[in-house]
């Protein structure tokens, strides 16, 4: 069956590279559709008034009023006009409010919007308002994959990079970043979209059967399949069903936890063998644990780098190397 959980194991274990989106995959959809989502809206109008002169505020602003204008252009429906930058401070501010609440109320991801949200919430985190929600399974899994196994974890979400290293930057579970090699958003590509994918692994520098990518969303890992990667289905509790016919394309996992517990055995120590046990048999066990010994040095990586970002995207161009 292809949600045969000893496939997806099978495919941990020979991969370098784990590829995780957020929603609904390492964090909670409530989370972020009843508390950041939420906490942006009510929030953006005090925000852009008490941020107005912030040169990271006006390239939000400028994005978004660019954005207004090309869909005015294409006379996309519902579209809210925003005052151009000769009107006064009040009539642009109520102009953006606006703005902004109708693209959330259509569920938009478009940079200029994730621009200003990701703003609003670094906010939010520095004041102690937020803390970044992931699943219990999600701290443990992330340190024996980065710290114990020797692979490379990378976030490829819609929101922001900016963002991105806020919820896991703060999280509930503290600082994960150290456990994060790189991150991606939507400026390397819609997550639908084959293209994106091929960015990723070009970005990254392995082989696209190198990558597994996990995510809550069937059509983004059929994106990632076709793409080459290989890709599993997170079924969490509070995620929308998964249609029959895709539950049996793809394994699915419940949690991080089914993926790391069954690789425990390749880091663990070898038990003691009893006393009566002959001579030649312990040798050999001497020998094997020697050997055990010098592959986990091998396996041995450098502590993560997480200084060096771009508004797109953060890799770390050794991944496979």
């Amino acid at each position: 069956m292809a949600n045969d959980l000893k496939e997806i194991i099978d495919i941990v274990r020979k991969c370098k590279i784990l590829l995780l989106d957020i929603e609904g995959t390492t964090t909670s959809i409530s989370f972020v559709k009843d508390k950041l989502f939420p906490y942006a809206e009510e929030n953006v109008k005090k925000f852009l008034e008490s941020q107005w002169d912030n040169e990271d505020v006006k390239e939000a602003v400028i994005a978004l009023r660019k954005l207004a204008l090309e869909d005015q252009e294409k006379k996309v429906e519902g579209v809210v006009a925003i005052p151009g930058e000769n009107s006064s401070k009040e009539d642009q501010i109520e102009g953006l409010v606006n703005n902004v609440k109708w693209q959330m109320s259509s569920d938009r991801k478009e940079g200029a919007l994730k621009q200003l949200q990701g703003l609003i919430w670094k906010q939010g985190y520095e004041n102690g308002e937020i803390k970044g929600h992931v699943y219990d399974d999600v701290m443990p899994a992330l340190e024996q994959w980065r710290s114990v196994d020797g692979q490379k974890v990378y976030i490829y979400s819609s929101g922001s990079v900016q963002a991105q290293k806020l919820l896991f930057g703060q999280s509930l579970a503290g600082d994960l970043l150290k456990f994060i090699d790189g991150h991606f958003d939507t400026a390397v590509g819609a997550k639908q979209e084959v293209s994106s994918y091929k960015a990723i692994v070009e970005k990254i520098g392995c082989a696209a059967e190198e990558i597994l990518f996990l995510t809550d969303i069937v059509k983004e890992a059929e994106a990632a399949k076709n793409a080459g990667l290989y890709a599993a289905v997170v079924s969490r509790e509070g995620n929308a069903p998964l249609p029959e016919e895709s539950a049996n394309s793809y394994p699915v996992i419940k949690t991080f936890s089914q993926l790391t517990a069954s690789n425990k055995r390749k880091t663990e120590p070898q038990e003691e063998q009893p006393a009566k046990v002959a001579k030649t048999d312990i040798n050999d066990d001497v020998k094997s644990s020697t050997d055990s010994s010098s592959s986990l040095k091998e396996k041995e990586v450098e502590p993560v780098k997480n200084d060096s970002e771009s508004k797109n995207m953060e890799v770390d161009d050794e991944s496979c190397r």
